[in-house]
């Protein structure tokens, strides 16, 4: 089941704090699903609750794409398109208490470890990982992959 606040805010907190020329579709896209297959890693549970599907460029949440229409709808992020390029600029400040923790301690190791990773760079780092490997294109990623995933 979808948590569409913590889903939300996730996406509010990356494009606040890991905004910058790199963050673009693709990135936001593996942004969200190292934080989710990460925790569940740590945790055994997801934090947004999104199934994520692999797709050309690595994987991709199922809700990613109605959030950030909800977002848009209401106000808290402004998403601008430049030749297929999407950028985004929240508009409104996460809402952090919707997380744990140790949820809030992920978002910030995301943050610092791919700040600086362009798209093609973070779309490499997913490729040679387990969740990647071992599912084949449009097919669910079984979240029993992220204990492959060491780069955080």
């Amino acid at each position: 089941m979808i948590n569409e606040q913590k889903y939300e805010n996730a996406i509010l907190y990356f494009t606040t704090y890991c905004k910058n020329k790199y963050l673009g579709n693709t990135k936001l896209n593996k942004l969200m699903y190292y934080l989710d297959f990460v925790f569940y890693r740590d945790n055994k549970i997801s934090v947004t609750g999104d199934v994520y599907r692999k797709l050309e460029y690595g994987p991709v949440g199922k809700n990613i794409l109605e959030c950030l229409k909800n977002l848009k709808h209401k106000n808290c992020i402004k998403i601008e398109n430049y030749e297929g390029f999407n950028k985004y600029t929240a508009l409104v400040e996460p809402n952090l208490s919707v997380f744990s923790e140790k949820e809030i301690e992920l978002l910030q190791k995301i943050t610092d470890t791919f700040l600086h990773y362009t798209t093609d760079k973070i779309v490499s780092q997913t490729h040679f990982e387990a969740p990647w490997l071992y599912t084949e294109i449009l097919e669910d990623i079984d979240y029993s992959f992220a204990s492959d995933i060491d780069i955080i």
